[in-house]
């Protein structure tokens, strides 16, 4: 557990694949907080970006998901440089919503968690084609 950063090929390669299983979301979501989520080395790889196109992919999928527009607020986003992999996270109504995405591939996921006891909602998501991911480039 939390041991992504001892060989991060290897845990972003079974994440990856796990995110582009046409059915199983959750298996990529408990996997990236079992071997990511607690994993300081990791998280310290990361550098802060903002990519404003990931914040209203996020607020539109919240607003479907919750039946209500909602406000994307705090969105912190970390691109691992060399990985081509952005996490982060948000807070969406009463809820926080866990970004994970995948350049190589143009794959993210958006879990929407409520923060009283439920069940949470998923969605896989792809950013236009014309997107830069330099965000110096927006």
């Amino acid at each position: 557990m939390n041991t992504a950063s001892t060989d991060l090929t290897h845990h972003l390669k079974i994440l990856k694949e796990r995110l582009l299983h046409p059915t199983d979301f959750p298996s990529a979501f408990h996997y990236f907080m079992e071997e990511f989520g607690g994993d300081v080395a990791f998280i310290k790889m990361g550098e802060p970006e903002t990519l404003p196109t990931i914040g209203r992919v996020v607020q539109l999928v919240a607003s479907k998901t919750l039946g209500k527009e909602v406000r994307v607020e705090n969105l912190r986003l970390s691109f691992v440089p060399g990985y081509g992999f952005h996490h982060g996270n948000a807070l969406v109504g009463n809820h926080t919503a866990i970004v994970l995405f995948f350049e190589s591939v143009n794959k993210g996921l958006i879990v929407i968690v409520p923060h009283k006891p439920g069940n949470a909602e998923f969605a896989l998501f792809s950013l236009p084609g014309t997107m830069p991911m330099n965000p110096s480039a927006n």
